[in-house]
Formats: C-alpha cells, sequence, structure tokens
C-alpha cells in the first residue's frame, strides 16, 4: 500500500480550498435542546419551556449559543474517520473556536453542514488544520458558521492506545447516526465562503446599553464541574474521546487525570454571558482561543473543579449598538483561554416623538 497516500499531513493539505458536505443532516429535537442546557449550567427558561420561548418571538425551544457543537463534534470526527485517517485522536487538541450567529437554533431546524478546508500548516511537533463550517436550515439559509483550528501532535504515537480509542468512539455508546444526507463529496471551494444571515429580530437583553462603557465589569459567576458532568456532556454532545472521562486512557496519552473538553468552556463561557445578558440570543459572535499552557481543565476523582468566570466590556459602538466583552475563566489560578471575546447586539434606542 502506498505510504505516502496514508500519510495524514498529505491527506489533510490536499483538501485545503476544497468543500465537503457532511454525510448527515441534524434536526434540532426539544429534549436535547434541554439536555445541552444542563450540560453547560443554562439555566434560561426559553431552553426549557415553549411559552418562555414563545415570548421572545421563537416558534420553540432556543438552543443553547453553542448548542451547534453537537454537531461540530460529529463532522470533525467523521473528517478524522474518512478524510484524515493517519492522526492519533488523544493527540488531538482545539486550539481555536470562532462562532457566528445569525439567528439562534430552534427545535425543529433540520440542518446540513458544509465544511471549507481553510488552510495546513506544519510547526515544531504540531499539524494545524483550520476549517470553516456552515450550517444551512431546511430552507437553504445559512444560519450560523464556525471556524476551528486543529492541532495535530505528530511523532511518538502510540498505535494501540489510538486504536483503543477509535473503538470507544465507534462503539454502541455513542448516539446514533442522524439521517444521512445524499451527495457528499469533497469539491471545490467557492472564491468567497458564506455569512451567516443576520436575523431580523432585535434582542431583548435586560442589561441597558446605555449603562455600559469601556471597562463596565460583568458580576463574577463561579461553576463547578464534576466528572460526572463530564460523562454527561460527553453524552449529550458524542464526545467520545476516552481522554476526556476514562483515567486509564488519560494518563496513557500523557495526560495528568481526565480533562474537559474545549467546547464545554466554550458553553459555560457563553452560558456566563447570557445569564448576565438576560437574552439567549444577544451574544452574535464568540471566539476564543485556549491557553496553550493550561488547555486543560482538570477534574478530580472525588470532589468537584472550579471555574471562575469574570467579564469587562472593552469597547461599545452606539450606532450599531453593538458591545465586546472580554471573558476571563480561570481554575486553580491557571487561564482557560489564551484570549475569548464576544459581540453582543442591543435593541435599536426608541426615539421619542415630538
Amino acid at each position: 500500500m502506498n505510504e505516502t497516500a496514508l500519510n495524514p499531513a498529505d491527506q489533510a493539505r490536499s483538501l485545503v480550498d476544497h468543500r465537503y458536505r457532511s454525510t448527515f443532516r441534524y434536526e434540532v429535537e426539544r429534549e436535547k435542546i434541554r439536555e445541552f442546557a444542563r450540560a453547560v449550567q443554562d439555566a434560561h427558561p426559553a431552553h426549557r419551556s415553549e411559552s418562555a420561548a414563545a415570548e421572545l418571538g421563537f416558534p420553540g425551544l432556543v438552543a443553547p449559543a453553542t448548542f451547534s457543537s453537537i454537531i461540530l463534534t460529529r463532522v470533525h470526527r467523521e473528517i478524522l474517520d474518512t478524510l484524515i485517517t493517519g492522526y492519533d485522536p488523544t493527540r488531538i487538541l482545539h486550539a481555536d473556536q470562532v462562532f457566528d450567529f445569525g439567528r439562534p437554533l430552534v427545535a425543529g431546524d433540520r440542518l446540513t453542514c458544509d465544511i471549507y478546508f481553510e488552510s495546513f500548516r506544519h510547526f515544531g511537533d504540531y499539524d494545524v488544520l483550520a476549517i470553516k463550517s456552515v450550517l444551512i436550515d431546511q430552507h437553504g439559509t445559512v444560519v450560523q458558521t464556525g471556524s476551528s483550528a486543529l492541532l495535530a501532535r505528530v511523532g511518538g504515537r502510540d498505535p494501540g492506545l489510538a486504536d483503543a480509542v477509535r473503538k470507544v468512539a465507534m462503539d454502541d455508546r455513542a448516539p446514533a447516526a442522524p439521517r444521512r444526507a445524499r451527495g457528499s463529496a469533497v469539491v471545490p471551494a467557492a472564491a468567497d465562503y458564506l455569512s451567516p444571515t443576520p436575523t431580523r429580530r432585535s434582542p431583548r437583553p435586560v442589561i441597558d446599553f446605555a449603562d455600559l462603557s469601556v471597562g463596565t465589569e460583568l458580576p463574577v459567576r463561579t461553576m463547578r464541574l464534576s466528572r460526572g458532568d463530564l460523562v454527561n456532556y460527553a453524552g449529550v454532545t458524542g464526545e467520545s474521546n476516552p481522554v476526556l472521562f476514562d483515567e486509564r486512557v488519560a494518563l496513557a496519552s500523557g495526560l495528568p487525570t481526565v480533562v474537559a473538553p474545549g467546547m464545554l468552556k466554550l458553553g459555560l463561557a457563553t452560558s456566563f454571558l447570557t445569564s448576565w445578558l438576560g437574552d439567549p440570543t444577544a451574544v452574535t459572535r464568540f471566539r476564543a482561543q485556549f491557553a496553550h499552557n493550561s488547555h486543560h481543565l482538570r477534574i478530580p476523582p472525588l470532589d468537584a473543579g472550579t471555574i471562575q468566570f469574570r467579564g469587562r466590556v472593552t469597547s461599545t459602538d452606539p450606532r450599531r449598538r453593538r458591545a465586546t466583552i472580554a471573558v476571563d475563566a480561570r481554575a486553580d489560578g491557571r487561564k482557560l483561554f489564551g484570549y475569548a471575546a464576544a459581540e453582543v447586539l442591543f435593541p435599536q434606542a426608541v426615539t421619542a416623538a415630538v
């Protein structure tokens, strides 16, 4: 067999400037929204009550901001199982993530995911693949996009451990595969990528834009995570890499203990923001770079780890009624993000009649 053809770096490099349509369509279900909201500790009633969602102007339960991480987790796994097959899944890090929200996902949405392979490069011990995901609803509208940077550590792999991880990822404990779509293929990408269609709905945060200024600080919030929470999140999202919940596999992979996945930390961060805003749809963009030296949030075996979230307004745009909020998250004094910030949209000011 041709070894070069199986080299994952060559496989990844050959995909750059191409588009891949995922092999499934995902339907957003009410119970999955409720499960995900619990997993990321988001208590807004619009995630649980149809009447609360209707008060915000939506026909069904509103999914938390990072609900699409369920889809991205499965699509990333699909890519590594079918298109780039040589990387050890225990050595892949999620380095950077951007979410752009055209509108929130709502129960009943049926979504297709297109992946654009933007770049590939190698430095040090890592291969770095940058990909853009585009979520398209049943009406053909782009509702959300995301950009991800995946780091694969190369060299010194343990093939036996990698095979064990793949076996766990494909066993019966993983959620059932969603309904397949037609026409999946890798094709040349368009010159410009699609962007989310902006929502026509005006957000309704409880925070008054007029009260914000550069330097305004958000109330501090502390969240707790146990190993049971990690197992629950893995079950909800289909995140089946056992380094996240199996101590033996984590230690064999060179980790100090089981760790919380990056997407869970992003979900907790956006929950922190929406609990302050009072409207889970006001965040229009969220970007995070994971701190390299403390990327892993360690969870003790018989206790819960704690994360302290802080936020600070770093800029305001009165014309567009937008604010940028930097988010700081720390566990045991270690920063979980090298950088994290959200763009938040506020309703237009009402002009008094003369």
